[in-house]
């Protein structure tokens, strides 16, 4: 698809270049939530535990009172679901940080804090 076509895909490619250069011992993984699949794909996925709503990017390090982040990704006009946003309150509720980030400087920002 054109880069246009899959804005939340360029954003989270670009979130994940800055991490990987920026901090390359973060332990943290990304979801593949915002990768077009089949049908036969998608229900392999559920079947190995993928949930709807989980956050696009995971950083599994603690600091200060959290045990790691969470980051939705956004971009500029778009909004996070009500599974999503369910999963930034259950996270929160665990301790840890959970944040949704509309383009690449405000997740920036949150990675930085």
């Amino acid at each position: 698809m054109a880069k246009n076509k899959q804005p939340e895909y360029e954003l989270q490619k670009a979130v994940v270049t800055y991490l990987t250069i920026k901090y390359p011992k973060v332990l943290y993984c990304a979801s593949a939530g915002g990768v077009r699949t089949s049908m036969s794909q998608a229900r392999k996925m559920k079947a190995t535990g993928y949930k709807k709503g989980f956050p696009d990017l995971f950083i599994y390090e603690c600091r200060g009172n959290w045990c790691g982040l969470s980051v939705e990704l956004k971009v500029k006009g778009n909004y996070p679901n009500e599974h999503q946003k369910k999963w930034q309150e259950d996270l929160g509720n665990r301790g840890y940080c959970a944040r949704i980030c509309t383009g690449l400087d405000e997740a920036i920002e949150t990675i930085k804090w």
